[in-house]
């Protein structure tokens, strides 16, 4: 698996996961960012911790070749906020289960303690 280190790797990540790796694809790269995105503002929601120093301001991508500044321990979680986020659109109950599954998940993996 990759490090997970740009937005392209998210991007790449989360297709692969979908199983969603044959042009034209289901979701677009611009919908996929845009979960990377929403998951970063829950992940700051979540723990703010997580973001001391940064004045208050939460990473925001636009470009593929982007360098994601999260932690490297929580980047897992991320990612499976971005599936589930990209599949609530879908219309497969089976799906909504799946995401909802990805999305507690995420959730979880950030706020649970090791204590």
């Amino acid at each position: 698996m990759a490090a997970l280190d740009t937005v392209a790797d998210y991007i790449h990540q989360a297709r692969v996961l979908l199983q969603d790796t044959v042009e034209t694809y289901r979701y677009s790269d611009a919908e996929i960012l845009a979960a990377l995105n929403f998951g970063l503002t829950e992940a700051r929601r979540l723990r703010p911790d997580m973001f001391i120093g940064r004045l208050d301001a939460v990473p925001f991508y636009t470009d593929d070749a982007d360098a994601v500044d999260f932690d490297v321990q929580y980047r897992m979680a991320l990612l499976y906020y971005i599936i589930g986020n990209v599949q609530l659109r879908d219309d497969e109950d089976t799906t909504d289960a799946r995401a909802a599954a990805l999305l507690t998940k995420f959730v979880a993996q950030l706020t649970q303690s090791n204590a």
